[in-house]
Parts: structure tokens; sequence; C-alpha cells
């Protein structure tokens, strides 16, 4: 097994480590049985690896997404306080001089206001947020399975009704590549644009938009047009 496929298994492996509630068990014991495979097996190929990683990524996006919006939900209400209960005085300090120059917790987590803090502390926030994303993780889990479970139950129906329709419209782009016969180029880059979107469904790729996979079919018809013009 050669390193990138060794690091594609190991990717597989996390996600099923953190697999979001609810997950049906059979999925569950389907992903533990094919991750104790490819772990044994050494002449598989990364391609066969992300082809069943995508698999299953489609069977759990709808979890995924619901659980997202309820990890961000109280990512917002209580990340804060989460937060101050792991600050010493000092930075307690720089994060109230930040607070009175216009900044917030949002701004404070995607790292643009580093001119507030020295080094060290720089370095306590980054190890503060792991540790509030994993406190806040395991109470979004917590609410999930008891006072939200109804709200995340309705949510994970929404997204695999989302996920049934980009599924189709995946399909349409295949059959779109299929039938280009004037420009191969367009098809292959339209093959490829469906991978990258199902890469970003099993955490190997960038995260998809919904939006993204609607509007391929007009983008790849609009560049047709364009080189049929020319």
């Amino acid at each position: 097994m050669n390193k990138q496929t060794k690091h594609t298994v190991e990717i597989f492996e996390r996600i099923y480590k953190k697999l979001p509630p609810l997950v049906p068990e059979c999925i569950e014991k389907e992903m533990k049985h094919s991750l104790e495979h490819l772990k044994d097996d050494y002449e598989i190929g990364v391609e066969e690896v992300e082809n069943i990683m995508i698999a299953f990524g489609k069977k759990i996006w709808p979890y995924w997404k619901a659980f997202g919006e309820f990890f961000n939900i109280y990512q917002g209400r209580i990340g804060e306080k989460f937060l101050l209960s792991k600050m010493d005085s000092g930075l307690k300090k720089e994060y109230k001089n930040f607070k009175q120059h216009g900044g917030d917790y949002h701004t404070l987590r995607l790292g643009e206001p580093a001119i507030f803090f020295d080094h060290e502390n720089r370095l306590k926030l980054s190890q503060s947020f792991v540790e509030v994303d994993l406190e806040i993780r395991d109470y979004a889990r917590q609410r999930v399975l008891s006072t939200d479970r109804k709200k995340y139950e309705e949510l994970i129906v929404d997204f695999q009704n989302i996920l049934d329709d980009i599924k189709k419209r995946l399909d349409s782009l295949l059959i779109l590549a299929e039938d280009e016969e004037e420009h191969p180029e367009l098809a292959e880059e339209l093959r490829q644009r469906v991978r990258f979107f199902e890469f970003g469904m099993c955490s190997l790729g960038p995260n998809i938009e919904p939006k993204d996979v609607f509007e391929a079919e007009n983008y790849f018809l609009d560049r047709k047009e364009t080189k049929r013009n020319f």
C-alpha cells in the first residue's frame, strides 16, 4: 500500500470514528467491515479506496449536514462562553482589547486579528479552539439525541431529499459527458467536476454546496456554446 492510499484509508478511519448521531447501525457495520478489509489489503489502489469512501460518503452525508447545522448553532450560542472559561487573565485582557476594536468571537476563529495577540497567546487560542470544538461537538450530540432530536431527524430527511436531487444531477452530468463527442476535453472536465463533487461528500475535498452542483450543468452548456461559436 503506497503512502497516498494509506493516507486515504486513514481519512476513512477518522470519518468512521466520528460518525454523526443516528447513522443506521447497518451502515456503521458496513463501514467497519470495509475499513478492516482496506487495512489488510496491501495491493489495493487509491482509486478503489476513494470509490468506497464516496459510496459511504453519500450514505452519511445527510447526517453530517444535519449535525453540522446544530454544531454551528451551538458554536454561535456558547462557543465564546466555552472559550472564555479556558482563558487566563492575560489572554482575557487581550481578548477584551480585541473586542473593543470591533472584533468578535467569529472573526477571532477566522484568525484575522493576530495583531491583537502575542505569539504565546495565539498558540493558546489555537489549542483552546480545538478543545472548544470538541466540547461543542459533544454538547450538540447530547442535544440532538434528546431535546433537539425531532428537529435533527427532520433535518436529516431534508438533507436526504437534497442528496437525492444531487445524485440525479450528478448522473445527468455523467450522461452529458458520455454523449459529448464534439469536445472530448469538455467531457473529461465534466467527469472531473463530478469527481470533485463526490470528493466533497466524503471529506476528500472541499465541502460542497448543493447550489454548485445545481449550477454545473448550465456552466457546462455555456462552455459548450462558447466553443461552438469559435
